[in-house]
């Protein structure tokens, strides 16, 4: 099964993810990232995992990476919308999310 031109069977841009923050009763911070790709068949797997640090380190930013896992089998050649999200521990310096692979930006907000 091959991608888009762009290797992704799965498209999304900035508009299609919110990033909130929260923080919990000890202190600490962490981030909801939510998102909607359009898949090119229904049955992908969508997830967000953190990504290698960048060389040089922005504080302000969470990098994550997209990954698509493939349906199985035979399936319908239908655009289908896909929902991922992921939740993260960070900073207060964080102030946005980069999905790195993707070269999607998200700003935090509180939630």
């Amino acid at each position: 099964m091959s991608g888009h031109e762009n290797g992704f069977a799965c498209s999304a841009g900035a508009e299609d993810f919110t990033a909130t923050a929260h923080r919990s009763a000890g202190g600490g911070r962490t981030v909801t990232v939510r998102g909607t790709c359009r898949c090119r068949t229904p049955g992908f797997a969508l997830e967000l995992a953190l990504a290698s640090p960048p060389f040089v380190p922005v504080p302000e930013e969470l990098h994550l990476q997209l990954t698509e896992v493939p349906p199985n089998g035979m399936v319908a050649q239908v655009i289908t919308p896909t929902d991922v999200e992921g939740e993260f521990a960070i900073g207060d310096e964080v102030e946005r999310v980069l999905i790195r692979n993707r070269n999607i930006t998200v700003l935090v907000k509180e939630g």
